[in-house]
């Protein structure tokens, strides 16, 4: 087989090979740099890939094996102004050449060397590079075997990149839905902790007056629907004025947040309430047996304040007063209100612990 005989069948060898198309890119890069130190006198070969301001040893054979991954300045290197300058730059003798990195060459043996462009589209991407420690190595043919070769791998390179691309582009828009999801996650925490603001008193974490109605117009449309009973419960702490005068705003502070948490034991977690003044508080309740029940929760919150309150190094006694009636069909929220708040004055200036139902006390 002659000299030209053979280098026929590498290149056509290498273009094969670029037609499997799942070959890998660093592959094939190897093997194109494997074929040139064969076709050509080359002692080494590289093919340098373009990294913002530098030329990346993507792939490397002979003499320049141990240099893969080294980086050169595109502007003082021959390969950087090849990309600059998109054509084939021959350094026959690189010892006078200003074009060159005259150290690197030095460093890597390189007295004569050839660098020819590689194309994505085009735009130069990289160059197919070959070097020999003899000056003036390379012949007219050599350079067109590189440029065949190049237009094998600028092939590659091209698919190679729009995939990487692709991937790339999908990343970047996964990452922007997974900031979006966040961004979407902090506004809903954020408008939470708004309506947490609005519709919820600080001290107690009760529903505040605004919170509460927000709610009962919903029980209201519920009930007049037909799903079910509820009542409503207003009820004060007797002498809670006392208590803050002698105990002094702490204590009283603690009196309501207990309070608070034991009319939420007297309900269900799924029933309604609220502080709605300074010790006046409302409540909401369903009611599964109708008027039986209503009078069940308002002894029920009786029942809780039998046992003094432990506020820091002070045990005191409370009681409430309880107004409650059952809503009915066309009654509003004002008329409800109106109505359980007359009943509580009434069962307050009765005594302790009393409950008042619908404007009637009760035994």
């Amino acid at each position: 087989m002659t000299a030209k005989d053979q280098r026929l069948r590498i290149i056509m060898e290498v273009q094969q090979q670029m037609m499997v198309s799942d070959f890998d890119l660093k592959s094939f890069m190897q093997l194109v740099c494997d074929r040139m130190c064969m076709l050509t006198p080359a002692h080494g070969s590289t093919i340098e890939i373009l990294d913002e301001d530098d030329m990346v040893y993507a792939a490397v054979s002979g003499t320049l094996s141990p240099y893969l991954g080294i980086r050169l300045s595109r502007f003082t290197s021959l390969s950087g102004k090849c990309v600059a300058e998109k054509k084939i730059l021959y350094a026959a003798d690189t010892t006078c050449d200003e074009r060159v990195d005259r150290e690197a060459c030095q460093r890597v043996g390189a007295r004569s060397m050839v660098c020819v462009p590689l194309f994505k589209a085009c735009r130069a991407v990289g160059v197919l590079k070959v070097i020999d420690s003899e000056p003036d190595a390379f012949s007219p043919r050599d350079i067109e075997t590189m440029q065949l070769l190049s237009i094998a791998l600028g092939a590659e390179l091209s698919k190679q990149m729009n995939y990487e691309e692709k991937v790339r582009l999908l990343k970047e828009y996964e990452e922007l839905l997974a900031q979006l999801r966040l961004e979407i996650k902090r506004r809903e925490a954020l408008e939470q902790e708004l309506v947490q603001l609005t519709e919820r008193d600080v001290l107690t974490g009760l529903l505040n007056r605004r919170g509460f109605s927000v709610r009962l117009q919903q029980w209201m449309q519920r009930a007049g629907e037909g799903d079910g009973q509820f009542g409503v419960f207003y009820l004060d702490l007797n002498k809670f004025k006392q208590c803050n005068d002698t105990y002094g705003h702490e204590i009283g502070d603690l009196v309501l947040k207990e309070f608070a948490h034991r009319l939420k034991q007297a309900v269900s977690e799924h029933d309604l309430a609220a502080r709605v003044g300074g010790d006046e508080f409302v409540l909401a309740a369903w009611l599964p047996q109708g008027r039986e029940s209503l009078l069940g929760i308002a002894r029920g919150i009786i029942a809780q304040m039998e046992t003094p309150m432990q506020c820091k190094a002070y045990s005191l006694a409370m009681s409430t007063s309880v107004g409650c009636t059952v809503w009915s069909a066309g009654m509003t929220e004002i008329e409800l209100i109106r109505l359980v708040d007359e009943s509580m004055y009434l069962a307050k200036s009765s005594g302790l612990n009393r409950i008042a139902v619908d404007g009637n006390l009760l035994d």
